[in-house]
């Protein structure tokens, strides 16, 4: 599974690119890795953004920062100009809705790396989700536990201005980045 570059117009291939994982690699060297939230005038901006730290081969937190009521902090839609981008790269096609980002970001350093797969689970905490089953192989309170917290997160994001709650939002984020992955590590199965 190994990323490709995107050729041609870059402006017209990334309009049909939301919501996707890229790597935008920079013109001075920088990594970042995130969502494509929107392509617009030139800029891509990301979200769940992260920094390649090449030195150590991880992802960490990115370097792009804004200022606010005075104090700098990490902007949670990080934007980069085109005419800095030197190469882009996405997943094929067909890996594209398969993996979430933190998979997706491994897979660019470690192209070895496997991903753990989860189960197919049509449970969905829509209007009757009473009524719904989770399969059998799914554990359900596991399921609803990260639903609640996945939801809770994107909702904060949402809902919160730029400059308040940025750091219980990425707080947040990173949790439930994290607790997927160790659940990963230790085997468990996540629909």
């Amino acid at each position: 599974m190994y990323f490709v570059r995107l050729t041609g117009r870059k402006s017209e291939a990334l309009e049909d690119l939301e919501e996707e994982a890229l790597v935008v690699k920079l013109r001075n060297g920088k990594v970042y890795g995130g969502r494509l939230d929107e392509y617009f005038d030139g800029a891509i901006a990301l979200y769940s953004c992260k920094l390649l730290d090449q030195a150590g081969h991880r992802w960490v937190d990115h370097d792009i920062m804004v200022k606010s009521e005075g104090k700098l902090i990490a902007t949670d839609y990080p934007e980069f100009w085109l005419s800095e981008v030197k190469d882009i790269f996405v997943l094929p096609e067909e890996h594209r809705d398969k993996l979430e980002l933190d998979d997706v970001l491994q897979i660019y350093i470690d192209r070895h790396y496997k991903p753990l797969r989860g189960i197919e689970c049509d449970w969905d905490p829509g209007e009757k989700w009473e009524n719904k089953r989770h399969s059998p192989e799914c554990d359900g309170r596991l399921h609803e536990a990260l639903t609640l917290l996945k939801t809770a997160t994107h909702g904060a994001r949402l809902s919160s201005s730029m400059d308040k709650n940025q750091a219980l939002m990425r707080r947040l984020e990173e949790g439930f980045a994290y607790l997927r992955l160790r659940l990963l590590m230790y085997g468990a199965r996540i629909p």
